[in-house]
């Protein structure tokens, strides 16, 4: 199983970051816009037990895949498992904690890449660039909505 995780420190409090990531409609709004995310019938705010349908394009293909919100501890933790998609396992955190300089955004993903002919395109090297390109992109636009106002 590969790991990947990515740490970043916002000015922001733990709970405004929170609130605002649970919120499918804004996680569309900070993610990379080559993913093309796309949610198939979001609830409004995530809550334990929903399951998230989406799309995303990964390597010029569309991938659909549900995920399910499998712990939810407000404000400090939400993790998300794939129930569906090209991954063999895939396990999501994301955890915030209180910092002398706001939040502390962790995100940790534990992965098996996909097997066949699937798995010779997309190979752990390959997922882990996406996701530290995908983490740096939504960090930039986290701190533009922090800068307006939106998350406090």
């Amino acid at each position: 199983m590969a790991i990947f995780e990515h740490e970043t420190i916002l000015p922001c409090s733990p709970e405004g970051l929170f609130q605002f990531l649970i919120q499918p409609a804004n996680v569309t709004k900070v993610s990379n816009p080559d993913l093309g995310i796309k949610f198939v019938s979001p609830p409004e705010i995530l809550s334990h037990g929903v399951e998230l349908e989406f799309q995303i394009v990964s390597f010029g293909q569309v991938h659909t895949l549900k995920h399910q919100i499998v712990e939810f501890e407000s404000p400090r933790l939400v993790v998300e498992e794939q129930l569906e998609g090209p991954m063999k396992s895939w396990r999501h955190l994301h955890i915030y904690e209180t910092s002398e300089n706001g939040c502390r955004k962790i995100d940790r993903v534990e992965f098996d890449p996909p097997g066949g002919m699937i798995g010779f395109f997309l190979t752990e090297d390959k997922i882990v660039d996406q996701l530290e390109d995908g983490m740096f992109i939504r960090e930039e636009r986290v701190k533009e909505f922090i800068e307006q106002g939106v998350i406090s």
